[in-house]
């Protein structure tokens, strides 16, 4: 797949302008503030309808905007589609999804571009709550299976109606929302339990191909089960909530039985997160034949650039890789192929350098 380009309304402080990219590479440059990461961002929004920087969306509206929208050209299996996404704040809230001028539910809408993105900033992954981690699983086996999200949304709804029972101390229909519960459980916490394992397997075979020197490192789901809630009935009335179920799910990172976040140095931590994205570009490929697009934020000097030269090198030759750094190195690097040099400033592209 390849995004020929994108245009953005009030997005942080990007220039309401169409931006075109190269199919290959497409280095990002510019003095730090100019927006370099927020075009990345946008890529990620437009495929996602998410940020990987942070979870408060308000945060991608330009100051004093009510709304932001991005568009973009996408080109996959021959076909060009015109991507759209828009917010809106206040008391609506709206978000409107378009596909082609059209519009269409969320679980199709994510499903017709992925990206995967790395942040050498954001080691939520391994430092964050485990919400963090919950997401990261869901993120990637949604690339994967297009129903997933469904799922997602079914046991969402299920979770809410029977945590609305279970604070309001009825528990006479608690049993027909118990069997809903765990039914609505079950494709999830199966999906979970089958990406983990199939991720941990890839992750540790990039590892090992690359000598890095932190080899013992640990992915391990272990799901809350839901098959005996007549047990802690007291309790969940007690707490007016659901105690079990996939929102209490856990994904642990460890290195020799402790927490990877504790042990890991700083640098370790981003490449072993580093390693994480290569390992899930991987399962998407081997998923659908054909590569995701890239995003690289901030590459600095805590990561093993050799390393990550091997890993660009042999990732598939269609992928679209999109990537900012300071590091000159890296950048050269990147450069020895076909490309694009975009250099930003006050959120405009103030000039392109091609080398075909």
């Amino acid at each position: 797949m390849i995004l020929r380009s994108i245009a953005t309304q009030a997005f942080r402080n990007l220039a309401a302008e169409e931006v075109a990219f190269h199919e290959h590479v497409n280095i990002v440059v510019g003095r730090n503030g100019q927006g370099k990461t927020n075009l990345l961002e946008a890529i990620y929004f437009l495929a996602t309808t998410k940020s990987f920087r942070t979870s408060r969306v308000a945060s991608l509206f330009s100051f004093g905007s009510p709304s932001t929208f991005v568009s973009g050209q996408l080109h996959r299996f021959g076909v060009d589609k015109m991507l759209s996404v828009g917010l809106e704040t206040g008391e609506t809230k709206r978000r409107a999804l378009l596909i082609n001028g059209e519009r269409v539910p969320l679980a199709v809408y994510v499903n017709t571009m992925s990206v995967f993105a790395y942040s050498a900033a954001r080691l939520d992954i391994l430092r964050g709550a485990p919400e963090e981690r919950r997401r990261f699983l869901d993120r990637g086996i949604a690339s994967i299976d297009p129903g997933y999200l469904e799922a997602v949304s079914r046991y969402g709804r299920v979770l809410r109606q029977r945590n609305a029972l279970l604070a309001s101390g009825s528990a006479s229909s608690l049993a027909a929302w118990d069997a809903e519960l765990i039914a609505s459980a079950a494709p999830l916490q199966r999906g979970r339990a089958a990406y983990a394992e199939a991720l941990a397997s890839s992750f540790a075979a990039i590892v090992a191909e690359h000598g890095y020197h932190i080899q013992n490192v640990s992915i391990a789901y272990k799901p809350s089960a839901v098959d005996d809630l007549a047990r802690i009935r007291r309790d969940e009335l007690r707490a007016h909530m659901s105690l079990v179920g996939p929102q209490r799910d856990v994904l642990e990172f460890s290195v020799d039985g402790r927490p990877a976040a504790e042990v890991l140095s700083g640098g370790e931590q981003k490449m072993v997160v580093l390693f994480l994205k290569f390992a899930k570009l991987d399962l998407f490929r081997r998923r659908f034949d054909e590569p995701a697009v890239f995003l690289l934020d901030d590459v600095d000097a805590e990561l093993d650039l050799e390393i990550l030269e091997q890993l660009l090198v042999k990732l598939p030759s269609r992928t679209q890789v999109f990537a900012t750094s300071a590091k000159e190195r890296f950048l050269r690097t990147l450069e020895a192929g076909p490309h694009r040099r975009l250099v930003i400033e006050n959120g405009r592209v103030a000039a392109t350098n091609d080398l075909p």
